[in-house]
């Protein structure tokens, strides 16, 4: 039964309520939710269920907000696309077609933006441990920069270079400036104790050094605050940080060409969020930085780097489920879906929260509210808890909105379930980006379990 109003305030929970956290293209049709022109619960038919539906006209309209906004900073700018918060080609291929490079995280992202034709000029390599393979191919790849994350790692850089005989590889150094923000403390990356970067002292030790070597060219800095972020204070409180650094490294002999400032704008998960706009962002940044050089006495204005993924691919995404079990048989309500935590463990992880639809019903109020619970053997699978819907029942579709970001690049096969399959679309047309795994692909590393599949000992 319904039991009154959520501690949200925010009691109806169809479409019309929610349009803000769908794709730009998600409307609804004789009351069915639609995405890029083609219906919910057609994509499920044609395509199977867990399903991650990916929107191509909100992934290029965020792009060109990233991009156009921050086209008046005359040095340049350069978006990266944020890899680790979606790494499929087909979604690389638009934002790079949008003018957009890659920011990447290991060899593997590396590789997938590599493949989807992205110049590894346009590609920025981060890892806080990054092994000298990694680095090799790297280098082979002509990767434009590598973030150093400590001083031994400037150390294999440089020898990996030397091994390679290749031209010296441009740098950075991620610098950490101890700051504290408003976000989930697993998100938070540039405060004091942080697994990431060096502190400023640090920094500056690390630029002399590779100013020095023949075989790296220091460009500059890398910083970036943590994920999620729904002000602008800590793009303020960074950026006036910034200031007297740039003048002590620009002092040293070492100054700032480049400024990598990261990512982290959040999106809405829920209709009552209101984030910064991506102009916003760019905007309070290149005003600080032109106040901050004025200030300070420096020249020459650097040219930045911005790497957003949340906030480009984030709500570009929506993942519909097949409802299994209904059931109240106690306090609580429960609507089982065929999957959850292995497909998108950030309410496990963080606490994160989502909206959802019954998609064929995305007009009919709500008159209860249930517990969206995964397939998986744990008390914690449990993707929304308190979700408005009408009467659910097994056999129908629901669609979470706000889902493109961090699930497809953190799934896993818990329980040996098979990884959904990920469609683009646009225009009435669905193509997929990513296949479906089957029971074979689970177990195709398993020595035994592979060869029974194989010679047929085993049906599924």
């Amino acid at each position: 039964m319904w039991d009154g109003e959520p501690e949200s305030g925010y009691v109806r929970c169809m479409f019309s309520d929610l349009t803000s956290i769908f794709p730009d293209t998600a409307s609804t049709l004789d009351g069915e939710l639609t995405i890029g022109g083609i219906r919910a619960t057609e994509l499920t038919a044609l395509f199977g269920s867990p399903l991650l539906v990916l929107d191509e006209e909100t992934i290029q309209s965020r792009t060109r907000a990233w991009i156009d906004a921050f086209a008046p900073w005359e040095p340049g700018c350069q978006v990266a696309f944020a890899c680790k918060s979606l790494c499929v080609g087909a979604a690389l291929e638009l934002t790079s077609a949008e003018g957009a490079g890659a920011d990447v995280a290991s060899a593997g992202e590396l590789a997938i933006a590599r493949a989807a034709g992205i110049s590894g000029q346009d590609i920025v390599l981060h890892g806080n441990n990054k092994y000298r393979a990694d680095l090799m191919f790297a280098v082979r790849e002509g990767v434009g920069l590598i973030v150093l994350d400590a001083p031994d790692e400037l150390d294999l850089v440089e020898e990996v270079v030397a091994e390679l005989q290749a031209p010296p590889q441009a740098v950075l150094v991620r610098v950490n400036p101890d700051i504290e923000v408003e976000t989930h403390r697993y998100i938070r990356t540039g405060h004091a104790g942080s697994k990431f970067g060096v502190c400023a002292d640090t920094a500056q030790e690390m630029l002399t050094r590779a100013a020095k070597s023949p075989h790296l060219v220091p460009r500059g800095i890398h910083m970036h605050l943590g994920s999620q972020l729904l002000s602008l204070d800590p793009w303020r409180q960074v950026l006036t940080w910034l200031g007297p650094f740039a003048r002590t490294l620009a002092d040293a002999g070492v100054p700032i060409e480049v400024l990598d400032l990261g990512g982290g704008l959040g999106i809405r998960y829920l209709e009552h969020q209101h984030p910064p706009t991506i102009r916003d962002v760019a905007n309070l940044t290149m005003s600080m930085i032109r106040s901050a050089w004025s200030e300070y006495g420096l020249d020459t204005l650097p040219q930045l780097i911005v790497e957003p993924g949340r906030s480009i691919i984030g709500n570009a995404g929506v993942t519909l489920y097949s409802v299994g079990v209904v059931k109240r048989d106690g306090p609580i309500g429960y609507v089982n879906v065929d999957g959850g935590m292995s497909d998108n463990p950030r309410p496990m992880l963080y606490q994160a929260e989502y909206r959802c639809l019954i998609a064929d019903r995305a007009t009919t109020p709500p008159d209860g509210k249930w517990w969206i619970a995964g397939v998986h053997c744990e008390s914690g699978d449990v993707l929304i808890e308190d979700a408005p819907l009408p009467a659910p029942h097994r056999g129908d579709t629901l669609a979470v909105a706000g889902t493109g970001a961090y699930t497809v690049s953190m799934g896993s096969n818990y329980n040996a379930h098979p990884r959904p399959a990920v469609v683009m679309v646009a225009d009435g047309v669905a193509q997929i980006a990513v296949r479906r795994e089957s029971i074979a692909d689970v177990v195709c590393r398993d020595v035994i379990a592979a060869t029974s599949i194989v010679s047929n000992t085993v049906h599924v």
